[in-house]
């Protein structure tokens, strides 16, 4: 086919490969100079009219495929036929590419992780975008990837197997004879004839498995034994193939080859930025537990004084503060209250804590040294559940379970205002947005309300929707949304500007939803549970982002942060040994902390403090 001209424009100069569907060349575009590759449709040559509808469903779909611009896939410039009668043969024209294919750098053995994040982050890029259109590719593999001498991945071959499928129709891909995508790569779902887009991930899965470790995650002699490990076997973990592996990469890649599509990755972008956060995850902690890779957040190691953990411990109201960093606490404990402390608050400059107790009183610490600050605030007549300091410090917001909420200014120990009142039972959470002008308050009345701190006044009508109890509240950093937990075992998102739910409930627990907690970057949320165990999810599609965290035997686990530090990941033992995790690597934060106490001990992450003084 050498010198050939192809749609009177097109002329073959050198063949670059050759697949299942046919041959792809380097070609001259003689109109416009330039040169391009085309590939050469061979399945699809024959005659009959079964031959005519698939060459008419290649150009149609072709053209679709051909909507798609996207800097990680190669743009389709022009499709047409050549030959004439029954031996017409369609060709694709694209942007001819400078690059190797990732078959041909496999040849070398495996691929360095930084650079399978990175190119496995840009196909998730492709892939998103396509699937935004309603596009699968359904033929993930390494040929299909062409990085380019810049590090730029090219994604190749989108629809074209569809296209060729001569049984395809609109519900299912095929019913026999040819097998649409390649058998190594090929989601269970897929060999069973019903693709969906998380069958691409599957693909990927099997992608990455290959760059990480040199191999396949399945070996099979032929085509019915891929296809039936796909179907029937549970895959290797990579670390058990190659060594150095990190447990995050083990958890993300075996995640994507999950024979049930929906416990896969929800889609494509979250899955590119796993993907990223892998490619900038600090080196792995020896004998560190699994982590799912969840969070944007990625905070650094704590330097000594950096961030203090606040624990209230027992029913006796004792308090201590610990240096994240070390482990070990910093004053003496915290001791005055009377009754249980049941939730605390670090002040946004971080030298002020405040607690609330089931002694009806609230009271005021000073960080550096331990002690008291001023008298205890008293006008609560029962418990105090919860207590939050406005964004700039000047107000201090507590419940009860007198059904008030009451503001007070922290600096004089001073009630501001009349209690708020509209609540008809108690008061379970209190939560300011990050501008301060408004106030949220959840109640056992199951009903949520927005307030002016400024005036005490309402605003709008309550919130409902919540079956049961609402205990805890949350607005996102950005202020957009109020994340409510509840009794009746779901978490919700509203928007407090209007007062309207956004989306639907969040179902996954098994048990009471204590408490909620975003990611500093507004993606994500975490919800920790009666069920013992955090669930994070994907505030854009109030979908869950992999597996839960359970707690240790015993003990308790939850999630929390502070005013302006990262999302973390909170075990507690029996033994009341508190350790601290990253989500997004499944690292440490810091060092155990041994309380020496019984579950439950509450926990609070103050702000970072020592940035506040570097130069």
């Amino acid at each position: 086919m050498r010198g050939q001209l192809l749609g009177g424009r097109y002329r073959l100069m050198r063949q670059l490969g050759e697949g299942g569907m046919g041959q792809v060349w380097e070609a001259q575009d003689e109109t416009l100079d330039r040169p391009v590759a085309v590939k050469v449709i061979s399945l699809l040559a024959g005659g009959g009219s079964r031959g005519d509808e698939a060459r008419a469903r290649f150009l149609r779909e072709a053209r679709i495929t051909a909507r798609l611009q996207h800097p990680n896939i190669v743009t389709v410039h022009d499709l047409g036929e050549t030959g004439t009668g029954d031996n017409r043969v369609p060709f694709l024209v694209m942007e001819l590419v400078r690059g190797e294919g990732l078959d041909a750098m496999l040849r070398g053995g495996a691929i360095t992780l930084p650079d399978v994040a990175r190119w496995g982050a840009q196909i998730c890029d492709a892939l998103a975008d396509a699937h935004d259109a309603g596009i699968m590719h359904r033929d993930i593999k390494p040929s299909n990837i062409l990085i380019t001498p810049s590090g730029i991945v090219k994604v190749l071959d989108f629809g074209v197997a569809r296209a060729a499928d001569p049984y395809a129709t609109a519900d299912r891909l095929t019913r026999t004879g040819l097998i649409l995508g390649t058998p190594p790569y090929m989601a269970p779902e897929q060999a069973r004839g019903f693709p969906e887009p998380r069958s691409d991930l599957y693909a990927l899965g099997c992608l990455l498995f290959e760059l990480i470790t040199g191999q396949l995650p399945f070996q099979a002699p032929d085509t019915m034994g891929y296809l039936s490990a796909h179907l029937t076997q549970e895959p290797p973990t990579p670390s058990s193939v190659a060594q150095a592996i990190p447990p995050v990469w083990d958890d993300l890649v075996l995640t994507l080859l999950r024979k049930d599509p929906h416990q896969r990755y929800w889609n494509a972008a979250g899955l590119a930025q796993a993907l990223r956060r892998l490619d900038h995850a600090p080196a792995p902690v020896p004998n560190a537990p699994t982590l799912r890779l969840t969070s944007t957040d990625i905070p650094v190691r704590p330097e000594p004084g950096e961030y203090l953990l606040a624990t209230s411990i027992g029913g006796n109201g004792t308090l201590r503060l610990w240096d994240i960093a070390t482990g070990r606490p910093v004053t003496q404990p915290l001791t005055g209250h009377t009754g249980a402390v049941f939730r605390m608050a670090f002040s946004p400059d971080g030298r002020l804590l405040a607690t609330g107790s089931m002694d009806t009183t609230v009271r005021l610490w000073n960080i550096a040294t331990g002690l008291p600050v001023g008298e205890p605030l008293t006008g609560h007549t029962d418990t105090v559940e919860d207590v939050a300091f406005s964004p700039d410090g000047r107000l201090l917001a507590t419940s009860s379970m007198d059904t008030t909420v009451r503001l007070w200014d922290p600096a004089t120990g001073q009630p501001v205002g009349e209690p708020l009142t509209g609540h008809t039972e108690c008061v379970a959470g209190v939560a300011f947005s990050p501008d301060g002008r408004l106030l949220a308050s959840g109640s056992l009345d199951t009903t949520v309300r927005l307030w002016d701190p400024a005036t005490g006044q309402p605003v709008g009508e309550p919130l409902t929707g919540h079956t049961g109890h609402v205990l805890r509240l949350a607005f996102s950093p950005d202020g957009r949304l109020l994340a409510t937990s509840s009794r009746d075992w779901t978490a919700r998102l509203w928007d407090p500007a209007t007062g309207q739910p956004v989306g639907k409930p969040l179902t996954g627990h098994t048990n009471i939803v204590w408490d909620v907690a975003f990611s500093p970057d507004n993606s994500l949320l975490a919800t920790n549970s009666e069920d013992n165990t955090v669930l994070l999810w994907d505030i854009a599609t109030g979908q869950l982002i992999g597996q839960p965290l359970t707690a240790p035997a015993n003990g308790d686990v939850t999630a929390m942060r502070s005013l302006d530090g990262p999302l973390l990941a909170v075990s507690i033992g029996e033994d009341g040994t508190v350790r601290l995790w990253d989500p997004a690597t499944g690292q440490p934060f810091g060092q155990p902390l041994t309380t020496r106490a019984h579950p439950p001990v509450g926990v609070l992450l103050s702000p970072r403090i020592r940035h506040r003084t570097r130069s």
